[in-house]
């Protein structure tokens, strides 16, 4: 049975002391969800990218299998900086806003991140790589950002474009919509410019306070929740080091896929290990925490949802989403998936929240 009852926890103070009654709410709901014994199960891109391409608003590959929206939706702002009116995975940025504003209408939680391009080079993503893939070496952005005024002015503008995009998120009365927001996420990997051996932890912690700072106080957006975000980790200490501080973090969280090559004994005891670390770190931070990403690519294993993936799912998570499916990967069953059966049954084992039952809670009320 689905737990409504979302009173009487303790208030938990936002970094943002101006943000909106609505985005208030939802962060107070999202503790008391952590505090309970339900997992909202969410999945990327799920209304605007799927197995055939892209799809109307109300379509999902995810609802074709399960018959109605997962619990948690998340998109992503990469490349949003351009200015082209694009984004890297979903098309065009008034698509995304559209899929929001659904998305929420449906009572839907929404998470978003930003791989953002290199500010010494917009040419270069977030990998460094051009568009012929070719990857160059930038030395340390971090550090020129913080340090050099004409290059820290190019990240500003880059922020009033993401401002742009967050004051655009309003629902049919005109109120904003709350959101998730996780910037320089898996951020003690080694593959983006803002990552563990690009820059050193304090240069991260900055940055991610700058940013914080600049669309908090400088550009009033005031309907977002911020997120910490890391890779997997062994310990404690490696989840908290690049941690900005409680008075610029909302919620933690990280990333953590499966992969071919782990051995069942192997995904067990990384995955306990890093659930372990995040855990007794968000505890003595006092932040309700999740996994942002996740999931294993192009699974085959008619079981693989039963039995590996369902020890994705501890009961002190807020929330769990699978990678995005798309014409070239996927990381949930499809319409005529041999897994989708045993996907089903996965959620129903695991008692995971779903549309209908997040839209019972009322998270933003």
């Amino acid at each position: 049975m689905i737990d409504t009852n979302i009173n009487h926890v303790p208030a938990q103070f936002p970094s943002n002391s101006y943000i909106t009654n609505r985005t208030r709410q939802l962060l107070h709901n999202l503790v008391k969800i952590g505090r309970s014994d339900q997992v909202i199960l969410g999945h990327q891109s799920t209304n605007t990218l799927s197995r055939t391409g892209w799809r109307g608003l109300e379509e999902s590959d995810f609802k074709d299998v399960t018959g109605q929206f997962p619990g948690m939706v998340a998109y992503d702002l990469g490349w949003i900086e351009r200015g082209n009116g694009r984004v890297w995975l979903d098309g065009s940025t008034s698509r995304v806003v559209d899929a929001i504003k659904y998305a929420y209408a449906k009572g839907l939680l929404v998470s978003l991140s930003w791989h953002t391009r290199n500010p010494l080079d917009i040419n270069h993503d977030q990998k460094n790589r051009a568009a012929n893939g070719k990857v160059k070496d930038f030395g340390n952005t971090v550090s020129k950002i913080l340090n050099d005024k004409a290059i820290q002015q190019q990240y500003l503008t880059w922020l009033d474009t993401l401002s742009a995009f967050f004051h655009k998120l309003v629902d049919d009365r005109g109120e904003e919509i709350p959101v998730l927001f996780r910037p320089f996420h898996e951020c003690t990997g080694k593959w983006f410019w803002w990552g563990a051996g690009r820059c050193t932890d304090e240069e991260y912690i900055n940055l991610y306070r700058l940013t914080h700072e600049y669309l908090s106080k400088q550009k009033g957006v005031d309907n977002i929740l911020w997120v910490y975000n890391t890779d997997r980790v062994s310990s404690e200490e490696e989840y908290k080091k690049r941690y900005p501080g409680n008075e610029y973090i909302d919620l933690c969280s990280m990333d953590f896929y499966d992969y071919e090559n782990y051995k069942p004994e192997v995904l067990k005891a990384r995955l306990s290990k890093s659930l372990d670390a995040m855990r007794s770190a968000s505890k003595k931070l006092g932040k309700s925490y999740f996994i942002a990403e996740g999931g294993k690519k192009n699974n085959t294993d008619v079981s693989y949802f039963t039995s590996r993936c369902a020890q994705f799912f501890p009961k002190d998570l807020v929330a769990f989403c699978f990678w995005v499916n798309s014409q070239n990967n996927y990381y949930v069953p499809f319409k005529g998936d041999p897994n989708a059966e045993d996907f089903v049954e996965m959620i129903r084992e695991n008692g995971l929240l779903l549309e209908d039952d997040v839209k019972k809670l009322k998270i933003y009320s």
